[in-house]
């Protein structure tokens, strides 16, 4: 089920709001309204929220100089992400494009510093500027910790990957930030309760961050033709919905590409299956927008958008036509070979 709506669009990047953020800003304004807070306040909150687009933006821009595709931008009431396609391991690359929001936030704040030194606005847009000169200021310095999933956690890794390896380099900076995040929580003990769940947030982005590159350095060589399964199983468009269930009960797979004459038209899953009448066509309960990988990608790749998407199989293609299935279970089970040979 999708959990985002998408708004609009900026340098062709989809923005997107998870319903969770367009629950938390009505309820904000709905309190405003019964004047439980103050609308100043809730005009804050936006412009934060409107600061992160800027930010996540700002990466964006830079990651795409560099040839990374950008699939979209993503506010969550905990703040946004770009998401895209790859970090690239370039440490100068990195280094850029995690500099970039940050630097962006000074930049914006430095700016409207100017324009309101000058003393020429009324007070009410005076005090509007200096409170989006300070939001800049606390995200930019915010995402400066040396912490994953924090732009600072990246700039440290770009720079130590400079010295040392892109795994050790990822362990550092995640033992780092997983350390800042312990005492950050000690401190919300005393202080501010709030702090505890912005450890807990630190803490497990430090540890998926080293995992993925960990799983990323064994999958390192291996390509998606190693890991797939060939000739995989396929639908016709024209096959009815009960032949669908006869073959996904047969094969025990949850998920099957549809052929046509050698070309992919759509991919169909059993819950697309189990709730439509059994004499539908395939073709009207298929999934026609497939995501898919190419035959000669790396493995990892296939690793990323599986998990990204949160699907279990893609489909994997060599010219334009389909030549095999690639499934987490196909990954995992060789990540587990390639571990018990190196231990």
């Amino acid at each position: 089920m999708k959990t985002t709506i998408k708004i609009f669009k900026i340098f062709d990047i989809p923005i997107e709001l998870d319903f969770s953020f367009l629950i938390l800003i009505i309820s904000i304004y709905f309190l405003a309204f019964l004047e439980l807070i103050s609308l100043e306040l809730a005009v804050l909150i936006t412009l934060i929220f409107v600061t992160v687009v800027i930010h996540e933006l700002a990466h964006s821009y830079v990651a795409r100089r560099f040839g990374v595709k950008i699939e979209k931008i993503l506010l969550l009431p905990i703040g946004g992400i770009a998401k895209m396609e790859k970090i690239p391991r370039v440490p100068r690359q990195e280094l850029l494009i995690s500099i970039a929001g940050p630097s962006t936030n000074l930049i914006i704040a430095a700016t409207l510093y100017g324009i309101g030194s000058m003393g020429i606005s009324p007070h009410a847009i005076t005090k509007f500027i200096a409170n989006f000169i300070l939001v800049n200021v606390v995200l930019a310095l915010f995402n400066l910790i040396p912490a994953f999933p924090m732009d600072g956690g990246r700039i440290l890794r770009a720079l130590l990957a400079e010295k040392m390896s892109y795994l050790r380099s990822t362990e550092v900076a995640a033992n780092l930030g997983k350390f800042l995040a312990i005492l950050m929580a000690m401190a919300g003990i005393f202080f501010n309760p709030f702090l505890i769940l912005i450890a807990l947030f630190i803490y497990i982005g430090a540890e998926q961050e080293y995992r993925l590159v960990f799983i990323s350095s064994l999958l390192e060589g291996v390509k998606v033709s190693d890991v797939m399964t060939p000739d995989p199983i396929t639908l016709k468009p024209s096959s009815t919905v009960r032949e669908a269930l006869e073959t996904v009960f047969k094969y025990k797979h949850r998920g099957y590409p549809v052929t046509e004459n050698g070309e992919l038209k759509g991919i169909v899953a059993f819950h697309d299956l189990s709730s439509a009448d059994e004499n539908t066509p395939v073709s009207e309960v298929m999934t026609e927008d497939v995501i898919t990988v190419n035959i000669n990608d790396d493995a990892m790749i296939a690793l990323e958008k599986l998990t990204s998407h949160g699907i279990g199989r893609l489909p994997v293609m060599k010219e334009s036509k389909l030549v095999g299935i690639i499934s987490k279970t196909d990954l995992i089970r060789t990540l587990d070979i390639i571990r018990r040979t190196k231990t």
